[in-house]
């Protein structure tokens, strides 16, 4: 059976620029729809440079950071500040099912372009708007980054070390990437909606509201009533037995037993610990921390492993067919046999050589994806976006002359 885009047909608009929203719409077009990216005529997405302090070449046929999040898109060179560059959008958005923006609302309503502006004059318009902290509040305008919004304000920074670390210091774009998902996810809510009503709506999600909404057992559990404190010390996991310790080699090993109780007699036996069983204050897990006692049996856990190397405990975990994972490096995936067995990585010709791209963690049986590609420059599609609108050559050229077009 041939295997067909399952978003075929649909026409995303995207005025939008570095990770979290780009990536949403790069999914879209990934599975079949039409997405054109609106850039700033000159200096075009901001991503477009953020490979060079990564270590990654910037340059229009070799760019692999800016392709990551925006492959398979048109690229539009397009000056919205402009009376016609805006007629423009306008005939872009005519035809369009989806306008996708991380632009400031204070911004998109100044240029006539805000969610009340556009819903009168395209109603079956999605609107989806994606911002640092959400479109209400005191701090609606303000600009917000992975870093900031999804790390720092929620506190998972701070709270997700131990006492007296350094904040975690993520992987670049790791929220945004995360972010996208939601985003995404609101999107297609919506389009699903927009068939049963017959109109539009604004779709709106954020990196702190995303932040907050990955952490909601420790939203929960730290609030006053139930005393749970962050950051937690070494010593004092959520479960002992579904933490992280290092074996005798070095490497860093994570058992993982979710059903502490039922667990208990294999867990007994696997770590030398008949106390689970004789002693009725470790019959659970909050038993445990109750009497005060859960430190000491991590600590116990943690000389236990550090015993024995990796490969040993692998091993023994195999044996009694318990979950666990070695620690690796990031660096190890285009080597990794599972990840390219399924295909979570695929390599990409660069004019430097292979790179290894991941792709998006989402398979069909019956759909298929559009392959990966190099992006190229800004407005690299401009000529025939605008001829499809009906401008000729000529007009295009004037408006390129006049920097509405690039």
């Amino acid at each position: 059976m041939e295997k067909t885009l399952p978003l075929e047909g649909l026409k995303i608009i995207e005025l939008a620029t570095v990770v979290a929203a780009p990536t949403a719409s790069r999914l879209l077009a990934d599975y079949g729809a039409e997405v054109i990216k609106i850039e700033v005529p000159g200096t075009g997405d901001s991503l477009r440079i953020v490979g060079d302090m990564h270590q990654m070449p910037i340059e229009p046929d070799n760019n692999p950071l800016f392709d990551a999040f925006n492959t398979g898109k048109r690229l539009l060179g397009l000056n919205l500040k402009s009376d016609e560059g805006r007629e423009i959008l306008f005939k872009l958005l005519e035809g369009a099912d989806v306008f996708l923006t991380n632009t400031r609302m204070r911004a998109l309503e100044k240029m006539g372009l805000g969610y009340a502006a556009l819903r009168e004059r395209f109603p079956r318009l999605i609107y989806a708007h994606f911002s640092g902290f959400g479109l209400d509040g005191p701090e609606k305008d303000r600009p917000g980054f992975d870093s900031t919004a999804f790390w720092l304000r929620p506190g998972t920074a701070c709270d997700m070390v131990l006492p007296g670390d350094f904040p975690a210091r993520p992987p670049y774009a790791f929220g945004d990437i995360a972010t996208a998902s939601y985003f995404l996810n609101g999107i297609l809510m919506a389009l699903i909606g927009r068939e049963k009503t017959g109109h539009g709506t604004l779709i709106s999600s954020s990196l702190y509201g995303a932040g907050i909404w990955m952490s909601s057992p420790y939203v929960i559990n730290t609030q006053a009533k139930y005393g749970k404190q962050l950051p937690s010390d070494r010593y004092d996991p959520w479960n002992p037995f579904s933490d992280i310790y290092e074996c005798s080699d070095g490497v860093y090993i994570a058992p993982i037993s979710k059903r502490y109780p039922s667990d208990r007699p294999m867990l007994a036996k696997v770590f030398d610990m008949p106390e689970l069983l004789d002693d009725p204050e470790l019959a659970s897990i909050g038993s445990m921390r109750k009497a005060g006692k859960l430190p000491g049996i991590t600590r116990k856990l943690a000389d236990t492993i550090k015993k024995r190397s990796s490969t040993q405990w692998a091993e023994i975990f195999e044996q009694v067919d318990m979950a666990y994972e070695l620690s690796r490096h990031i660096r190890d995936i285009p080597d990794d046999e599972q990840a390219l067995a399924n295909g979570f990585v695929e390599p990409v010709d660069y004019p430097d050589g292979k790179t290894f791209m991941p792709t998006p963690p989402v398979k069909y049986s019956d759909y298929s994806r559009r392959a990966f590609s190099k992006q190229g420059q800004i407005g690299a599609d401009t000529d025939s976006i605008l001829g499809e609108l009906g401008y000729d050559p000529q007009e295009i050229a004037r408006l390129k002359r006049e920097r509405v077009l690039e």
